[in-house]
């Protein structure tokens, strides 16, 4: 039976007390539903998984996660929160709520203090049922051979590769694991070796788009509605015109309010049992509208950086070209040598998001009419929460000369590809290496060029 995240804090209390905090977490506790890429990892206990074709059987899985939950990774929106709500403090000028959210952001800071950018314990647990889970659902592929690990050289993204693979060392105690070495980076850091994809990120397009969400009247009328909570008439006034806020120059209302709407969303990377016990519920300071629409500013980021933006097929997608080229090639290894039960790769959010919109699994590569419409069509938190993670599963026949099938899983759910199947979720291997094969060579890859001149010369 799979363990939900509430269980972990419940087996350390005893008798009624814990059963209390467990009811009180759930009923005054709910977390905002819309938190985009720092949603916490979600498995559907009741979902079903379609039967394997008669006569086959799992023997491969090739594989791409992120790294679990993790505590702030820069002290930016706490800062300006709390060096906002102390100014307004000392001068008196702070309600009753501002007065608790002062409180709790201190909290918030003593939290992350030393913990940066780590792993939070809800990351860790929810990666190590991921893993738990892959060894379950999929019996005939490890058979305690080899896997082939790789990580990015984050901190983060190692100890995500540490607990995923424990599982597997524990069920086969001589199970060989290669390892990369730390310098080869470009498969998975692909978004810092590419000149174009910089020069987009800093271009005046995408500047002025954020900039158009952000200082929308939508956004500045929400904002005042949320400081209106914390502060006194006059001193909104003087945030509205702009203060100078501990290092941030001229911070705004709007810029306060989402910098606490921002803490919000990173309140899904803790334990139930550390809101409870720190009473950190930011419930009440959004509405149901402002949830929506500040999350729409913050995650539009993700959309233009990292997501479908204005082309599906533009040089913040096509960076991933190196490692969709790689999962082609480990596949086709392991299918003729079948000396490797998986390759697992562990990243970020910014490594799995151009491959899920350049591999065109659905609801990943459709481009909104507008900015403002885009959470129409892309949805960061069903594509990349925390956890997240793309696995293709293969799948050969005990007859021989049968086609080898593949299923893709997006956070372990069956998703369409753009291919014709007449068995889906599964594919015939071949043509979706052709499908994808294609795609890079529209982009002008090869198998010999090396992954840093293709990222160097993608347009």
């Amino acid at each position: 039976m799979e363990v939900i995240n509430q269980n972990v804090f419940v087996h350390s209390f005893r008798g009624i007390g814990a059963i209390m905090l467990l009811a009180f977490s759930s009923f005054c506790f709910a977390l905002p539903q819309l938190a985009g890429s720092k949603t916490a990892y979600h498995y559907d206990t009741k979902q079903t998984i379609t039967p394997t074709p008669k006569g086959y059987q799992a023997f491969y899985i090739n594989h791409i996660g992120r790294h679990g939950s993790r505590y702030i990774s820069k002290s930016k929106n706490e800062e300006i929160a709390y060096h906002t709500l102390l100014l307004a403090d000392k001068d008196n000028q702070l309600t009753d709520s501002g007065k608790l959210l002062l409180k709790q952001v201190l909290y918030i800071k003593q939290l992350n203090n030393n913990h940066y950018g780590e792993l939070t314990d809800l990351g860790r647990q929810d990666i190590g049922l991921i893993s738990q889970r892959m060894l379950k659902n999929n019996p005939t592929v490890f058979k305690g051979h080899n896997i082939a690990v790789i990580s990015s050289t984050s901190p983060r993204a190692k100890e995500t590769a540490e607990i995923f693979v424990q599982p597997f060392k524990e069920k086969y105690p001589y199970i060989h694991v290669t390892t990369q070495p730390e310098n080869e980076q470009t498969l998975l850091r692909f978004f810092n070796y590419s000149p174009a994809y910089d020069k987009y990120k800093q271009s005046k397009v995408v500047k002025n788009a954020l900039k158009e969400i952000k200082f929308s009247p939508k956004t500045i009328e929400l904002s005042q509605t949320v400081a209106m909570k914390f502060f006194t008439h006059n001193f909104i006034e003087k945030l509205n015109v702009g203060m100078d806020i501990g290092e941030y120059n001229s911070i705004k209302t709007e810029d306060f309010s989402l910098a606490v709407y921002q803490l919000y969303q990173e309140l899904e990377s803790l334990p139930t049992e550390v809101l409870v016990n720190h009473q950190l519920n930011f419930d009440d300071y959004f509405s149901e509208q402002a949830n929506a629409w500040f999350n729409t500013v913050v995650t539009a980021k993700n959309y233009l950086q990292i997501g479908p933006a204005f082309d599906a097929n533009g040089i913040q997608i096509k960076i991933a070209a190196p490692l969709l080229r790689d999962m082609l090639m480990t596949a086709d290894n392991a299918i003729t040598s079948n000396n490797v039960d998986a390759n697992l790769r562990f990243a970020h959010a910014e490594t799995l998001s151009p491959l899920a919109t350049l591999m065109e699994i659905e609801g990943t590569a459709k481009v909104a009419k507008t900015l403002f419409d885009y959470p129409t069509v892309w949805h960061a938190e069903k594509i990349i929460p925390m956890g997240a993670n793309i696995q293709w599963i293969f799948y050969k026949s005990e007859q021989a000369h049968h086609p080898i099938l593949v299923k893709i899983l997006l956070n372990e759910q069956e998703v369409h590809l753009p291919i014709s199947t007449q068995q889906y979720p599964y594919y015939h291997w071949q043509d979706v290496k052709q499908f994808y094969t294609n795609k890079l060579n529209q982009l002008g890859l090869n198998e010999n060029q090396p992954d840093i001149d293709i990222l160097k010369k993608l347009k």
